[in-house]
């Protein structure tokens, strides 16, 4: 296949996850004595490693000592997580299925997410989402989300012979944009988090759409020339 579409996770296939949200206020207390909640930044699009350092910065933590603890800090928010997961329902928004089916066998289908490896896959598995899925780049990977891209696409050309010649990201954040497009990725926005269409597209994405149920225009996008 000479094709690889590389999804977002929250807020472009599912919906927030409120556990994952609280599993940062527990890792903090536990790791660094700190009480605080990610929602005094902005964290949409960031990884998860990038969102504890800026928080903790934002408490007056010094860097060097937040990395010091950073995976000790990560997996304690894998442990909340998995520990916690099971009492939230995560579903696919919608649109987002009927897409995926239409997709499936014609291109190489991934995952670019911010979201620990770990995480990724149970909302995944919890939203009935797992299967469509043969590569990813996970915020376990690189504190960096273009670098993530890389990741995806490196699995890809490893796992499935894909040539690299076709990437495409979609998103829901300006971020997701930024990063498919260093990575040399084709972007498609998706206002279903908080920025508009208009945002997206001021942010650089070559298409945007308000969700994914115009899956008759994202397909002959990406499927153009196939």
């Amino acid at each position: 296949m000479n094709k690889l579409v590389l999804f977002d996770i929250d807020k472009t296939l599912i919906d927030r996850s409120i556990c994952h949200h609280v599993a940062f206020s527990y890792a903090f207390k536990k790791v660094y004595g700190v009480t605080v909640d990610i929602c005094i930044i902005n964290y949409a699009g960031m990884t998860d490693p990038q969102i504890a350092v800026e928080v903790l910065k934002c408490v007056g933590l010094d860097e060097n000592l937040i990395k010091t603890k950073l995976d000790e800090c990560m997996g304690a928010v894998v442990d909340y997580f998995k520990e916690n997961a099971e009492k939230e329902d995560i579903s696919a928004l919608d649109g987002v299925k009927e897409l995926l089916d239409t997709l499936e066998n014609k291109v190489i289908i991934g995952l670019i997410t911010g979201n620990l490896k770990p995480i990724a896959l149970e909302k995944m598995k919890k939203a009935g989402l797992s299967r469509y899925f043969q590569v990813g780049g996970f915020g376990s990977d690189n504190i960096n989300r273009t670098e993530l891209v890389k990741t995806a696409i490196g699995r890809a050309k490893d796992a499935h012979d894909f040539d690299g010649s076709e990437v495409f990201v979609i998103g829901d954040t300006p971020r997701d944009i930024k990063a498919g497009f260093e990575a040399g990725a084709k972007t498609v926005g998706v206002a279903t988090g908080r920025y508009s269409k208009e945002e997206l597209k001021d942010s650089g994405a070559d298409f945007a759409f308000n969700n994914l149920k115009d899956k008759e225009k994202i397909v002959d996008i990406i499927l153009e020339n196939s």
